[in-house]
């Protein structure tokens, strides 16, 4: 049958057919699943991690790995100085430091820190020769003996051994730890300090190490000068006057 343009009418049936045919070839419309997500995010996984085995290349899978940036600038150089000062002997102390802060009629469990610290350093024996007097060195006519004439053996400032010194044990009152959350800053500069002080103590107690310090310098000297031609060397100490 026409219609008055003369063109064909498609029949209902036919019409139905092209309809339900359309329909077919259209896409469906997509769904999330969160199951298919999983999936697929352990299978890249799995394919990464047999790659990597694979490969011999074993990459962190934490993507939250904590790393250190180091944007320090470089050393910049503000002076020189001569030394003078021979470091005859060493000597290493190993010291325990127990040092408590608190506050007065406050209990330690509300305000108050005590920290238990090992400090690792050195301390050395040191002899000044850039103040020797004019006659600190006598030399005989034949230039066969000489006499010398040296201060005694001074302490070093102790050298605490960062790497090997540590914090045995931290106890802290409520309000310190509070602080602590909110930004208060903890510094252990005092640690080192005591530690380096209860180092000078012991070494001038002990002595050794001045005693070592006399016996290297006078072998030095007598090994440097018997080289020059000197057969007779004599090294002397006098008092400190320090």
């Amino acid at each position: 049958m026409n219609d008055e343009s003369g063109t064909d009418r498609p029949t209902s049936s036919t019409g139905a057919a092209t309809e339900s045919a359309t329909r077919s070839r259209r896409p469906l419309p997509f769904r999330f699943s969160p199951l298919r997500l999983i999936s697929t995010i352990l299978l890249a996984v799995l394919v990464v991690g047999l790659i990597a085995v694979v490969a011999g290349w074993r990459p962190s899978l934490n993507p939250f790995k904590e790393r250190t940036i180091d944007r320090s600038s470089p050393a910049v150089l503000r002076s020189l100085e001569d030394l003078s000062q021979y470091h005859a002997a060493g000597a290493h102390f190993e010291v325990v430091v127990d040092l408590e802060e608190d506050t007065r009629w406050i209990p330690s469990a509300l305000k108050g820190e005590r920290t238990l610290f090992v400090g690792v350093g050195t301390v050395d024996s040191m002899v000044d020769f850039g103040h020797l007097d004019a006659d600190a060195v006598k030399v005989s006519p034949d230039r066969r003996s000489v006499t010398i004439e040296l201060p005694n053996p001074t302490l070093s400032t102790p050298q605490v051994d960062l790497d090997h010194s540590y914090v045995v044990a931290r106890q802290r009152g409520v309000l310190d730890r509070v602080g602590g959350l909110v930004g208060g800053i903890s510094s252990d500069k005092a640690l080192y300090q005591k530690a380096s002080a209860k180092m000078t103590d012991a070494a001038k107690e002990d002595g050794q190490v001045t005693e070592l310090g006399k016996k290297n310098t006078t072998a030095m000297l007598r090994g440097l000068l018997g080289a020059l031609g000197f057969t007779n060397v004599q090294v002397t100490y006098a008092a400190d006057k320090r």
